[in-house]
C-alpha cells in the first residue's frame, strides 16, 4: 500500500494511534486537495476516497468477523472524535482476503452490502465501509496492489500470469515474495526463467543475511562440493577443533556431493 500510494506522491500513515487507548489504525491515507483526491480516484481502486481515509486489512488467518468489525467501526470513531472531524469527509475500507460471508449475509450488525464492483461491496448506512476481497477482484492494475493477498491459488495464479505476461518487474518482485513457488513456476513455463532469478538475486541481496541464520548448517552446506566446504580452512583451524565440532565436520564433508547428482 505504502508503494503504491507513493508512485502517486502521497504519502501513507501506518499504525496510526488513536486517543489513549491502545488501538490503532491500520494506515491513513489523507488528501487534503482536491487534486490529490482526483488523481487517487482515478489511477486506483480507491474511486471514493475523501479527505480522511482509513484502511484495515483482514488476512487468510485473521478473517473479518461481526466482533472485529465493530472494533473497526469503533477506531473509526475514536479517529472522528479526537480529530473532531465530520464523518462526511471520512472513509473506511477493508480489505480482505477471502470472503467474510457471516459479515456480508448473515450478519446480526444490522449493516446491508450493495455490490459496486466484482470484489467490491459497500455497506447501505450513514457512514458507510467499502469492502475488497481480494480473491474475487478483476485482473486490472487498479487492482494489483490487492491481488498480491489473495489466497486462492487460482487467483494468485491468474494474476501472476498477468503481470508475467507484462514483463510487470515490481510485482513479479512483490509476487515472489508472497508465493514464490507459484511465481517461479509462472516464470519458467513462460520461459522467463532469468526473470525470477532476478528477483531471487534482489531478495538475497537484501535479506540474504537474515536468511542464512534461519538456516541450520546442513542446509547451508547442500550442494557443495568437499573442496568448497573446506575452502577457507587451514590446517591451525582442523587443529583447533574439539572432538565434537570434528565429528560435525566429519559428518558435512561425508553429504552426497553434488557433483555426483
Amino acid at each position: 500500500m505504502t508503494f503504491n500510494f507513493a508512485q502517486l506522491a502521497l504519502p501513507v500513515e501506518t499504525q496510526v494511534e488513536i486517543s489513549r487507548l491502545p488501538r490503532t489504525l491500520d494506515a491513513l491515507v489523507v488528501l487534503e486537495q482536491t487534486a490529490e483526491r482526483e488523481k487517487v480516484r482515478v489511477q486506483t481502486a480507491f474511486n471514493y476516497f475523501r479527505v480522511y481515509n482509513q484502511i484495515e486489512f483482514k488476512a487468510k488467518n485473521d478473517p473479518l468477523t461481526r466482533n472485529e468489525y465493530n472494533f473497526i467501526r469503533g477506531r473509526s470513531y475514536l479517529y472522528l472524535g479526537e480529530k473532531q472531524i465530520s464523518a462526511s469527509l471520512m472513509t473506511v475500507t477493508i480489505i480482505s482476503a477471502r470472503q467474510p460471508r457471516n459479515v456480508l449475509y448473515h450478519s446480526s450488525l444490522d449493516v446491508k452490502w450493495e455490490s459496486e464492483s466484482t470484489g467490491h461491496y459497500k455497506s447501505t448506512d450513514l457512514f458507510p465501509v467499502h469492502l475488497f476481497v481480494c480473491n474475487e477482484l478483476e485482473l486490472t492494475p487498479k487492482n494489483y496492489p490487492l491481488l498480491l493477498f489473495a489466497t486462492s491459488k487460482e487467483k494468485f495464479r491468474q494474476f501472476v500470469e498477468r503481470i508475467v505476461g507484462e514483463d510487470n518487474l515490481t510485482y513479479i518482485h512483490y509476487a515472489s515474495r508472497v508465493e514464490p513457488e507459484i511465481t517461479k513456476e509462472v516464470l519458467k513455463m513462460a520461459g522467463k526463467q532469468s526473470l525470477y532469478e532476478k528477483q531471487l538475486q534482489r531478495i538475497i541481496d537484501s535479506m540474504g543475511a537474515d536468511l542464512l541464520e534461519k538456516m541450520t548448517p546442513e542446509e547451508r552446506m547442500r550442494g557443495l562440493t568437499v573442496s568448497e566446504r573446506l575452502a577457507g580452512l587451514d590446517i591451525e583451524d582442523l587443529r583447533a577443533l574439539d572432538p565434537e565440532e570434528k565429528a560435525a565436520l566429519l559428518q558435512l564433508l561425508n553429504q552426497p556431493d553434488k557433483t555426483q547428482n
